[in-house]
């Protein structure tokens, strides 16, 4: 199949020195940036068929699988790995070493913490918010260390503007209400809400991947 990926001239250096990878069929606006670039160990790939809008900022070590879509103004840090048709809303913030699995919707507004991991088919509403650190030692003796993402499985819809706190798991297929505040793991197949979320009844088999 013929390549007609429609790559901004600006961006064929960075293709050339072998920075960056496109697969066929892409598109990437003339207003994404990317930064901190170098071969081998934070080179860029974007696979076959994805959509890279306008002013999305991508750093070094990022990769999408085919079908990624990313949304306008949207922010990934270094090591964002992104599974096939996956969907990422415009005005994210992704801080890095992030995983999304396959078939996922990130929507508008969500900011994504270090070390967090998202299962395939999951959802994310507007505005949801992970966290990585319980003590918050910012300006403080041993910020940054001991940080952990929470784990989101498979399969899993979470609504608008809730907050998931560090280290939390989330089983597969589980809901979680808008505007909850996760505190604690949530078993699979369950439907959590409230602030603090609690368990608030079952997802049905038939509602299950």
């Amino acid at each position: 199949m013929e390549n007609i990926s429609k790559i901004p001239d600006k961006f064929k250096s960075l293709i050339d020195k072998e920075y960056l990878k496109v697969g066929k069929d892409v598109y990437i606006h003339k207003t994404v940036t990317f930064i901190n670039l170098s071969h081998p160990d934070n080179i860029v790939e974007i696979g076959d068929g994805c959509i890279i809008r306008s002013g999305c900022v991508i750093y070094g070590g990022c990769s999408f699988a085919n079908n990624v879509k990313v949304g306008h103004n949207t922010i990934l840090m270094s090591k964002i790995i992104v599974g096939e048709n996956s969907y990422i809303g415009g005005l994210c913030n992704f801080e890095g070493d992030t995983r999304i699995g396959s078939n996922c919707g990130i929507n508008a507004q969500c900011h994504i913490t270090k070390f967090t991991v998202i299962g395939d088919y999951t959802f994310f509403g507007p505005m949801v918010c992970t966290t990585n650190d319980y003590k918050m030692r910012y300006k403080r003796s041993g910020h940054g260390e001991a940080l952990i993402g929470p784990i989101i499985g498979r399969g899993v819809r979470v609504g608008n503007m809730a907050t998931i706190l560090p280290g939390i798991v989330i089983g597969d297929n589980s809901i979680i209400g808008a505007a909850s505040i996760i505190t604690k793991n949530v078993p699979k197949n369950s439907i959590v809400f409230g602030s603090p979320a609690e368990i608030k009844g079952e997802v049905p088999e038939d509602d299950r991947l």
